[in-house]
């Protein structure tokens, strides 16, 4: 049976093991956030790059304005290079695979995918299940997509709890139950480009713990050089 795929997902709620939880959260004053709009409030209370993102997408969307979000993904080079992986031709890409069924065996979540995001569209180059199942390629428009906020912030996303998120909680990923909880690493290119992401989620809530995270980078490091020959 195939996994569902998260569409790619984002950072909320995260309660980090100590020495890991502190992400750079700066919580503004309440009155002042309750007299500007919500979205603006929110961004402004957070420097985590995940949040930043996820904020500036929704406000863009909201006020019909041409976001970062957009700028970033349409950059030639990067795009290029999403290209250039060769992931987006038909599988099986023998090696991704391998590494994206490691990752579920590594960290024991149900779900892990290798997702490369275009400027239009979301491709699953690899995915496996807990029960060693391989998926084939798939895609999925960026509405869609969580990973899309790794790629757009450089940054890993992490949530434990989407349904504690203040915006992704009504992502189309959480409103369908595909995803509880998740985790994504960007993937770079040898400029530095950010590709897409090694992620693994499941349907539930769950906490990421220092460890899973370092597992997680550790394995896209590996997929990075596997994909680019570094």
């Amino acid at each position: 049976m195939t996994p569902p795929s998260p569409t790619d997902a984002t950072s909320s709620g995260h309660a980090s093991d100590e020495g890991t939880d502190q992400r750079g959260e700066t919580i503004t004053d309440s009155v002042d956030l309750a007299t500007r709009d919500p979205i603006t409030a929110m961004n402004e209370s957070y420097t985590d790059p995940a949040h930043v993102a996820v904020f500036e997408g929704a406000r863009a969307a909201v006020n019909g304005e041409q976001s970062h979000m957009r700028s970033a993904l349409n950059d030639n080079a990067r795009v290029r290079a999403v290209y250039d992986t060769g992931l987006l031709e038909p599988g099986p890409h023998p090696e991704v695979d391998r590494i994206v069924g490691l990752t579920i065996d590594a960290v024991g979540i149900p779900n892990a995918a290798l997702n490369m995001i275009t400027d239009v569209q979301q491709i699953t180059a690899g995915i496996a299940s807990h029960s060693g199942d391989i998926g084939e390629q798939r895609t999925h428009p960026l509405p869609d997509s969580l990973c899309v906020y790794t790629v757009v912030s450089a940054s890993p996303l992490i949530i434990d709890d989407i349904a504690d998120h203040p915006i992704l909680k009504n992502h189309s990923a959480a409103q369908s139950g595909v995803v509880g909880a998740y985790i994504g690493i960007p993937i770079f290119d040898d400029a530095g480009h950010p590709v897409g992401t090694l992620c693994a989620w499941d349907t539930q809530p769950h906490h990421w713990s220092s460890g899973e995270i370092q597992i997680m980078t550790d394995l896209a490091d590996v997929v990075q050089n596997v994909i680019f020959d570094q």
